[in-house]
């Protein structure tokens, strides 16, 4: 098993290490192995691998516990607290998009494509749907 990391985020596994704050080569959370896998597994979303790690290291800190020596304490909890809350926070830039926008309909070929994509969900609503398509002349309408 292998551990590296670059801070020149050449990778996305760099990036992974970088977003969970796996980045000490004297204290390493996790092998590169697990983070290529979990890459793959979410196809190379950096975001949705990491919240993976997160909850994969965080198995492994529910198993630890607080002690306390002779006045010395180790506190686990404290960093399984601080794990827990990167997991929000990654969970939440996951919800909105990976910190990006999708606009729609920016360019005409854009609308085309989408429209033509089956497997878009097309949008409730659209210009014309409430149109009646055989509309009554005014015409006919006053010899009623």
């Amino acid at each position: 098993m292998t551990w590296s990391y670059s801070n020149t985020l050449a990778t996305n596994r760099d990036m992974v290490r970088l977003k969970i704050g796996d980045t000490d080569t004297n204290d390493q959370l996790l092998q590169n192995e697990t983070i290529d896998a979990l890459l793959t597994a979410r196809s190379n979303s950096v975001v949705d691998a990491s919240i993976d790690c997160i909850r994969a290291i965080l198995a492994v800190f529910v198993r630890e516990i607080d002690r306390s020596n002779i006045g010395i304490t180790a506190s686990r909890s404290q960093k399984f607290n601080q794990l827990e809350s990167l997991l929000k926070q990654l969970q939440a830039e996951a919800r909105t998009g990976h910190g990006g926008m999708f606009v729609g309909g920016h360019s005409r070929s854009d609308k085309d494509t989408i429209e033509s994509n089956d497997d878009f969900i097309q949008p409730f609503a659209k210009v014309g749907k409430d149109d009646f398509e055989n509309q009554i002349s005014d015409e006919r309408l006053r010899d009623c």
